[in-house]
């Protein structure tokens, strides 16, 4: 009896002595603790990031050893968190795991960004966790070929040079002149950190008569090291020149003005300066020209429908190109992809996913050189239906009427918060973000048609593809006047009634609403307004006094609840 309690005294002392250091401190979920980005030519950690090139993320975290690492997941923003967007990556570089391979698109607009990164912990024992870091700011170098490279004649003889720089990384421009006096170069400095358009005056052209010349334009990028399928490549153009006008041209055209002067004996002999030597036109050969091709319309550029695109094993999407100007005589492009065995593109610009990685499709015009680029990443084949990508708590939403709504817009990835937890639900939404939201959700199989808004290269590379798949689908028609306006915020009326096309649902005729300012819903939009209400996609007791407020701003709750509540009902 003694013993037993002897022994009782010692457990309950050990106890009194835990207790003493404190309170058991609960099971906390896997954190990441520290995160960096790794350039993979360099194998360190980096400080900026080169569109283009290859990088994946590493992290420390305080994850017991049996714990798994699943799903990562990569987000950017430009506009310092208040937009996020999703990067695709790969788990796996050169045939190593990787926890997100990454590259960014070539784009001359995106030249800071910061990352976003989260992962899911599943432990042996407990509940599955994620866990989020923001990344940066980071400054990013765009390595793209010169667009839009023309040259044009000047009355006085000289040349007017007009190109679009979209590369921040290069220290200078070299010009280079190929004619029948040979080879001349010219640099044009103090373009590194410029983007956006460019000129040069060619001022020591030949002006005593016509001439052809070929200029070629290369960015030098001495400061960087870049691989070499990153290093940009050289356009060029063509020009034939003007001769300035002299008095002596006046006594040249005398015998063609005064035909009396024109006699036999005065017959005018051929003008050595503008007679053609076809010797001297050697030099257009290395240019794969002819002397025929100088009254054609001549090549400037040529641009593709998207920057970047993610694939599964074995999938196909076409991307389209765009050969600028339109009437160009020569639209010849060719393809090609810079690791086929991860993604190969036929002659038409059909891409499709081979094996799991990061590849890059170049699309080249024939005529000068021009070229534009696509980042594909392809994925794995998925096991089993993908999950949600995002948990975070969202903790501005307490009593928040469409709570419930905005979880469930978050969880399906069609919408996402911000890194600080909340989800700013009065927040504006424009129209090519209200697109992307919506096409998120729709989720649909088309690839979407060319766009023809005369404000299209207004719509950022993040939202083309889905603005490209709602006009396919009839959801998006833009305003009267050609335009589509992506960063207007965009109104109740346009949201519901992209929401409603959306869903499939029959329309009717235009009929009378239960909102109290029911007369003051545009007729274009009564139909759509009409169905939303019928179908709960507009409840009219939530709404401030009864009424709609046609022309009133969208907010983000109001958005992620109209997208919701149609997908419960879409047909």
């Amino acid at each position: 009896m003694k013993v037993a309690s002897k022994v009782f005294m010692l457990v309950l002392a050990i106890l009194v002595s835990f207790c003493s250091v404190g309170p058991i401190q609960p099971v906390h979920a896997a954190q990441i603790t520290s995160i960096y980005v790794i350039d993979e030519d360099a194998n360190s950690v980096a400080t900026h990031l080169v569109a283009g090139k290859l990088y994946s993320v590493s992290f420390n975290s305080d994850k017991a050893p049996s714990t798994r690492v699943e799903r990562p997941w990569l987000d950017y923003s430009a506009d310092n968190g208040a937009t996020w967007l999703p990067i695709p990556i790969s788990e796996s570089v050169n045939g190593f795991r990787s926890y997100g391979a990454f590259r960014l698109p070539i784009d001359s607009q995106l030249v800071s960004i910061q990352l976003r990164y989260g992962v899911y912990f599943n432990p042996v024992i407990g509940s599955m966790s994620s866990s989020i870091r923001v990344m940066g700011p980071y400054k990013v170098l765009q390595p793209g070929d010169p667009s839009d490279f023309t040259a044009t004649p000047n009355d006085d003889g000289t040349v007017t040079l007009r190109w679009e720089d979209r590369s921040n990384m290069e220290s200078y421009y070299r010009i280079s002149r190929s004619g029948p006096d040979g080879d001349k170069i010219f640099d044009v400095p103090g373009t590194k950190d410029h983007v956006g358009p460019l000129s040069f005056t060619d001022k020591k052209t030949n002006t005593s008569k016509s001439t052809i010349y070929v200029y070629s334009l290369t960015p030098v990028i001495d400061q960087f090291n870049l691989p070499e399928e990153l290093i940009p490549g050289i356009v060029w153009a063509t020009v034939k020149t003007k001769v300035p006008f002299q008095i002596s041209d006046v006594y040249k055209e005398l015998p063609i003005l005064i035909p009396e002067l024109n006699t036999p004996k005065d017959k005018p002999k051929p003008d050595p300066d503008t007679t053609i030597n076809l010797n001297a036109l050697k030099y257009l050969e290395k240019f794969n020209l002819k002397l025929g091709d100088l009254d054609k319309a001549a090549v400037s550029g040529v641009k593709l429908d998207k920057k970047a695109i993610a694939l599964e094993e074995g999938a196909s999407q076409t991307l389209i190109q765009s050969v600028t100007p339109s009437h160009a005589d020569n639209r010849n492009v060719t393809w090609s992809s810079d690791n086929s065995q991860v993604a190969e593109v036929d002659s038409t610009g059909k891409v499709t996913g081979k094996s799991s990685g990061i590849a890059k499709i170049t699309v080249k015009t024939e005529a000068g050189n021009f070229t534009d680029t696509c980042m594909v990443t392809v994925m794995g084949k998925a096991e089993s239906p993908p999950q949600e990508l995002q948990v975070i708590q969202l903790s501005d939403l307490a009593g928040h009427q469409a709570r419930d709504e905005i979880t469930k817009a978050v969880s399906s990835g069609i919408v996402s918060g911000y890194p600080d937890g909340t989800f700013r639900p009065d927040g504006s939404v424009t129209r090519a973000e209200f697109a992307s939201m919506l096409m998120r959700g729709v989720k649909p199989a088309d690839e979407g048609m060319a766009l023809v808004f005369k404000d299209k290269d207004k719509i950022g590379s993040w939202a083309v593809e889905s603005v490209q798949q709602a006009v396919k689908l009839g959801i998006i028609s833009g305003y009267a006047d050609g335009t589509f306006r992506p960063n207007a915020n965009i109104t109740h009326a346009e949201m519901i009634a992209m929401v409603v096309r959306a869903s499939g649902l029959p329309m009717g005729e235009e009929q009378q609403t239960g909102l109290a300012d029911d007369a003051d819903i545009p007729k274009w939009a009564k139909p759509a307004v009409s169905k939303a209400e019928e179908t709960g996609i507009i409840i009219v007791g939530g709404l401030p006094e009864g009424k709609f407020a046609p022309q009133a701003l969208t907010t983000r709750a109001e958005a992620a609840s109209a997208i919701v509540r149609m997908l419960g009902v879409r047909k």
